[in-house]
């Protein structure tokens, strides 16, 4: 009678259970192939870099993600693990891939407020508001995925002519694709929070070194871009929750893991290939000068003089350098930026008065060097 069973559930499930296999094999192919496409840039740039927490959330959201599909995918294909699968081990294994799409879903929240904590310049109301609305997308997903794997049923299915056992859940609610409404709302608030920092960079108020708003450039397109990717594979899995039933939520699962991972470890790796270009590229050449003393600690003056557009005769005939106070010594970015204005401004030779405190790097790439 059990055989029966579970041969009248093989022939209605076959053609779904295929699907799932080759869905798993795709998001699996997807994690594999961006860790061969950016080993050398991990090696490069996180490697050789100091601890620090967003260190660690790369290093768990890649790995622990490549741990889960590898895993999902022998376990699944393989003929020796295959028979050793009963229902009851069917239904922790549902359990177990549940909430591991919430974990990867905080380790990728996690890593996308870090940045919205240095874009905003270590803001606390800033860092308060990702939280809640984080924790509340995660609390709220929990308890939906919880619900529904109270009331799954979980059968183990062996497949003929193969030898190998499939598991498949029978009695998902109805409202299962709530589970992706949390993340979604989550999502556009976090991408708001960094397109309104991205246009309040432009405004005239803000005083940046063009290296700052570069990174800010950088930080907002790579966040649009996780969005962009993320929020059409939450609302695709959401829509066929929503539209069909039974086994085929499965389907689209592995691909919510794996874009969700893919994404989050290129925000980590293009923002830090970035800070290592600006870091060891050459300087550029030119007469502009700042004479300061190394000492750290003691209020140094920066004599600058720069071309620009001179108010009399005097002034042209007798250029004066200006004094800038600062703190510290300028380092090589400041200085291609002051070679940089120097060149782009025609003219005899007077003084430029800095908008900003030159003797400062610009204060987003200190915070994303230091929290990245």
């Amino acid at each position: 009678m059990a055989d029966a069973i579970q041969r009248a559930i093989f022939l209605e499930l076959y053609p779904t259970i295929t699907k799932i296999r080759y869905a798993e094999l795709a998001s699996t192919m997807i994690i594999l192939f961006d860790h061969l496409l950016t080993l050398d840039q991990e090696v490069r740039l996180i490697w050789s870099a100091q601890w620090s927490l967003g260190k660690i959330l790369f290093l768990i959201n890649r790995y622990y993600a490549l741990c889960v599909v590898v895993y999902l995918y022998v376990n699944r294909h393989s003929i020796v693990m295959g028979p050793t699968l009963t229902e009851c081990s069917c239904l922790h294994w549902f359990r177990w891939q549940g909430w591991t799409g919430i974990i990867t879903f905080v380790i990728a929240e996690l890593i996308l407020q870090l940045r919205l904590y240095a874009l905003y310049f270590r803001s606390k109301r800033v860092l308060a508001v990702t939280n809640i609305v984080c924790l509340a997308a995660a609390i709220g997903s929990s308890y939906v995925m919880g619900h529904a794997l109270s009331l799954i049923v979980a059968f183990a299915i062996q497949l003929p002519n193969t030898g190998s056992t499939v598991c498949v859940p029978i009695g998902l609610p109805d409202g299962f694709y709530q589970f992706w409404i949390p993340m979604l709302i989550s999502e556009c608030v976090l991408c708001g929070l960094a397109l309104y920092r991205g246009f309040r960079s432009y405004r005239p108020t803000e005083n940046l070194l063009q290296s700052g708003r570069r990174i800010i450039e950088t930080l907002v397109r790579d966040s649009v871009w996780y969005f962009v990717v993320i929020f059409a594979t939450y609302l695709t899995n959401a829509i066929i929750f929503l539209t069909r039933g039974g086994a085929e939520v499965e389907i689209p699962i592995g691909f919510a893991v794996a874009l969700s991972t893919v994404m989050s470890s290129r925000l980590c790796l293009n923002v830090r290939g970035y800070i290592r270009d600006e870091s060891v590229s050459d300087a550029l050449p030119g007469p502009a000068s700042a004479v300061y003393s190394p000492r750290a600690g003691n209020t140094q003056n920066a004599f600058v003089s720069f071309p620009g557009e001179d108010r009399d005769d005097a002034t042209r005939s007798n250029p004066v350098s200006k004094v800038v106070q600062s703190g510290d010594a300028l380092g090589e970015i400041e200085m291609r930026e002051l070679r940089s204005m120097r060149a782009s401004s025609p003219g005899p030779r007077s003084i430029l008065r800095m908008p900003f405190s030159i003797g400062r790097r610009s204060p987003c790439l200190d915070e994303v060097i230091h929290i990245t």
